[in-house]
């Protein structure tokens, strides 16, 4: 699979020369400049750039939360104007409700669009089983995890069937070893779910475990400055990240983000 340019068959979500400028007293800002993508269903692609590059601007846009400059975004040869639930937004920061207990809080979105209530139960059923959270179900966040929290908002999320999903540093605000087990935790779920993704962080290493493919973006304004095809198999487990192979592709892919200049996201 790759994320690929225009011109291939089966393409999901379509950038055509899109760019985004900001105005403040009188100064523009080119965040982003003719930029030209597309994506196929299924793909799992991860998004790599210096921090401040534009990466978050980018999934704004594509979610329907911010308007593009120029150029126009398409998903299944509709114009994004507008959010729609044909995307599903995973944050860095938690986003769930305090109030609600991991159940309601992953059928919230089902009870929003009034999913008849047999259907419902089976879908948050499905969702508190792919995400390890049957014995969790009545909790409440609070009583979670910061990891568990974002297993919650990905099942939140998956349960309104989006056709993408993307996923804005979701595990940049963990330690370590959690992240750890949510790069592993994700994979696992993709496998099983096939969801297309579209993943962006600025750890080369998390973005290699993850993807099937990785896209270098440039600073300001944003680009792609390389694209990568990732030759592991899966499932993957971490002690690929331990391999001569995965360090060497590791390095290479970081030399390209040296030298890339900052923005303001």
């Amino acid at each position: 699979m790759a994320f690929s340019f225009l011109g291939l068959k089966n393409r999901m979500l379509e950038l055509h020369h899109v760019s985004k400028t900001y105005t403040h007293k009188h100064h523009h800002v080119e965040a982003i400049k003719n930029l030209n993508v597309s994506v196929r269903e299924h793909e799992f692609i991860a998004l790599v750039g210096p921090s401040g590059c534009g990466k978050t601007t980018l999934l704004k846009m594509i979610a329907g939360l911010i308007p593009v400059s120029g150029g126009e975004i398409i998903l299944d040869g509709r114009k994004i104007m507008t959010p729609g639930r044909d995307r599903g937004l995973v944050f860095q920061q938690f986003t769930l409700f305090p109030w609600l207990s991991v159940r309601e809080n992953i059928s919230f979105g089902l009870e929003v669009h009034k999913v008849d209530k047999k259907k419902k139960n089976e879908i948050v059923s499905h969702y508190l089983g792919v995400t390890g959270l049957k014995d969790f179900a009545e909790f409440y966040p609070k009583n979670l995890s910061g990891g568990m929290q974002q297993r919650v908002a990905i099942a939140r999320t998956l349960a309104n069937n989006p056709k993408i999903l993307l996923m804005d540093e979701p595990f940049g605000s963990l330690d370590s070893q959690t992240r750890s087990h949510l790069q592993e935790f994700l994979t696992r779920l993709w496998e099983a779910e096939h969801t297309t993704i579209l993943f962006v962080t600025h750890d080369v290493g998390e973005a290699l475990f993850l993807a099937d493919t990785v896209y270098v973006l440039s600073g300001q304004p944003m680009g792609i400055k390389s694209v990568f095809n990732v030759p592991f198999p899966r499932p993957r487990v971490h002690a690929l990240k331990h391999t001569k192979d995965f360090f060497d592709l590791e390095n290479t892919i970081a030399r390209e983000l040296e030298g890339s200049s900052f923005a303001v996201d």
